[in-house]
């Protein structure tokens, strides 16, 4: 098992509320030249960079297996977990409370992990996820409206 020590939230750059679907993303990271090598886990995604994807009904779907080097944040691939959220800058209900499940359940498992929006990565220039992964976290976790969502 790899080590894991960072989870890098993203957004897919896509319009708010307009499905998208792994496959899409799939196609677009091949396009990129992403490739994947021998993928157990989704073996009809051949390209996809992130381990999971938050559609905008809330459902969190897989992309690479864990155990696989991710294509989604250049220069941190090899130490984390890429989770993505369908839109750009507003996400549902629906999405918030699965990105707080999903959040729990890979610290749980990677309890040293850093939680970061791809933005967070140094160098990167992008607004992606397009919200403040550090306040959105002490929200979530911590009080206020999502506090409730488990």
């Amino acid at each position: 098992m790899r080590e894991i020590n960072l989870i890098i939230i993203h957004c897919a750059a896509t319009p708010n509320g307009r499905h998208i679907s792994v496959n899409d993303i799939d196609e677009w990271h091949r396009r990129r030249g992403f490739r994947r090598v021998y993928p157990r886990v989704n073996p009809e995604l051949k390209s996809i960079g992130y381990h999971y994807v938050i559609y905008i009904d809330g459902e969190i779907h897989t992309g690479r297996a864990e155990e696989e080097v991710g294509a989604h944040a250049a220069g941190h691939n090899g130490h984390s977990l890429g989770v993505c959220l369908i839109g750009t800058d507003t996400f549902a209900t629906a999405q918030w409370a699965a990105l707080k499940k999903l959040v729990l359940e890979l610290a749980g498992r990677y309890p040293q992990a850093r939680l970061l929006g791809h933005r967070d990565l140094p160098g990167v220039t992008k607004a992606c996820p397009g919200f403040d992964v550090a306040s959105w976290y002490q929200e979530a976790m911590y009080g206020g409206l999502w506090s409730d969502v488990t």
